[in-house]
């Protein structure tokens, strides 16, 4: 009885001491390596100047009350996120494995001349690390300190954070703005213009063509300015602006509120540029080039950022319609008056030339809302296409929502009908298809309730569920 507890002692004993053998033996480092450790002892928000050599380029940058910024070759504002990724890895930088503690030549693990060097200052602390080759594995590459021969290895990965020239640190950004303080967005190309103002948290246009504005476009505009990085830079200080042709720009943008304004001037596109032209923020004296898509979307016809309904108002809550049509050798008007709201049970009643109410059937009445609610200008037309407003072909108003009124006429100039809403000033061209639209829907509407089906023999009356047929004129 005692061997056998005297056994299973034994093994207990042995499987701790394995234990203990396998946790203290794990946690040390395989032959020929050593355990990582930091290459430097700094902190990233400690780090006050970087100086990075890469591609045949030095560029400083220093940390100042304004941030950071490039004093060096060029003087500019940094990158914002660049100079983070420096400090954060440059604070965090390893050693994986040290592959010669004094090495004769560096010259094989490429820091005889070194691709990339990075040296630091964080108040009375420095440092400076060089990047060489990497691995045949591709896994690490090779570094040193300077004046040092002790070659260990640290992540490859770390090349896309170091190796960078001075474009690469500097503030892309071709427009510096405030978003949210912008109230008014001037845009001129060639001899259009348009003026967009923002009041009470909506976009209108201003001046000549006044009316409502597209606020999602608007909102795609300043993103697309506020995120749009240069391309490259044509020169740091621009003195003869005729070689960029920005003496006249083809194009400019001021973006204001707040007090300030912001400027962006584009030359006109030539063919050797292949859509990037040159711009200049008229705040900098230095000229850079745009990307393709930005130019793309500049040039973007100035409609785009108005509202093309021109009805705001939504059928389901319109109480009332007045429609005129003069089309077809006759010229009409009718009345169109719902009781009941917004139910479900709501009831409409049409009279035509102001003679008698007559009740009309709410999913006709309801398809011609649709159609007037889809009508939309494609473009604007010259101020002079006016006058075919005042004998419109249709011209319909509306009530709904409690009191709101708005109306619409279109008129014909030649073989283009042409539309405007009521208080704004631009006139736009109508496809006729929506015109065809709203004549179909509101001939649907008053067309005569079809007979009742004759009930079979010896069957009582149906009882007619449809209203009696409005009055036609």
């Amino acid at each position: 009885m005692n061997r056998g507890w005297s056994t299973i002692a034994l093994v207990v004993l042995l499987g701790a001491l394995g234990g203990y053998i396998y946790f203290v033996e794990r946690e040390k480092p395989a032959a020929g390596t050593t355990p990582t450790e930091k290459v430097f002892s700094v902190e990233a928000d400690a780090i006050q100047e970087i100086t990075v050599s890469a591609g045949g380029e030095t560029t400083t940058l220093r940390k100042g009350a304004q941030g950071w910024q490039l004093t060096a070759p060029v003087t500019a504002a940094a990158d914002a996120t660049e100079t983070t990724s420096l400090t954060t890895n440059l604070a965090s930088l390893e050693q994986t494995r040290v592959v010669d503690e004094n090495a004769a030549d560096l010259a094989p693990y490429g820091l005889q001349t070194p691709k990339v060097t990075v040296s630091f200052k964080a108040g009375a602390v420095s440092g400076e690390v060089a990047f060489g080759d990497s691995t045949p594995t591709q896994g690490d590459m090779y570094a040193v300190k300077p004046g040092t021969r002790r070659v260990f290895l640290v992540g490859a990965y770390l090349d896309t954070t170091f190796n960078k020239k001075t474009f690469a640190l500097r503030d892309k950004r071709a427009l510096v703005f405030d978003r949210d303080a912008i109230d008014r967005i001037d845009l001129a190309r060639g001899r259009d213009r348009m003026r967009l103002v923002k009041a009470d948290g909506a976009w209108r246009v201003e001046g000549e063509g006044s009316g409502r504005a597209d606020g999602p476009s608007i909102d795609a505009l300043l993103t697309r300015l506020g995120t749009t990085a240069m391309e490259r830079v044509g020169t740091e200080t621009a003195g003869d602006l005729k070689a960029y042709g920005l003496d006249t720009p083809g194009m400019s943008i001021v973006l204001a509120g707040g007090g300030k304004e912001t400027t962006l001037a584009i030359s006109e596109q030539s063919p050797e540029q292949q859509g990037r032209p040159y711009a200049r923020d008229l705040s900098r004296s230095l000229v850079f080039t745009l990307d393709t898509t930005l130019y793309d979307d500049l040039t973007k016809s100035f409609d785009e950022y108005r509202v093309k309904e021109l009805f705001e108002s939504r059928p389901y809550f319109i109480d009332r319609l007045r429609l005129s049509r003069t089309r077809r050798g006759s010229s009409h008007t009718w009345d169109f008056v719902k009781t009941g709201g917004a139910s479900v049970d709501a009831t409409w009643t049409v009279a035509v030339d102001g003679g008698a109410a007559a009740a009309i059937d709410k999913a006709r009445v309801d398809a011609l809302l649709t159609a007037l609610n889809g009508l939309r200008i494609a473009d604007s037309v010259e101020p002079a296409k006016a006058s075919a407003l005042t004998t419109p072909v249709m011209s319909a108003s509306v009530s709904y929502d409690e009191g709101k009124f708005e109306r619409v006429r279109i008129g014909q100039a030649g073989g283009t009908f042409v539309g405007r809403r009521d208080g704004e000033g631009v006139i736009g061209s109508v496809l006729a298809s929506f015109i065809d639209g709203v004549d179909a829907a509101l001939d649907a509407a008053l067309a005569p309730a079809p007979p009742a089906a004759a009930p079979a023999s010896g069957a009582p009356p149906a009882q007619s569920t449809t209203p009696p047929s409005p009055p036609t004129p």
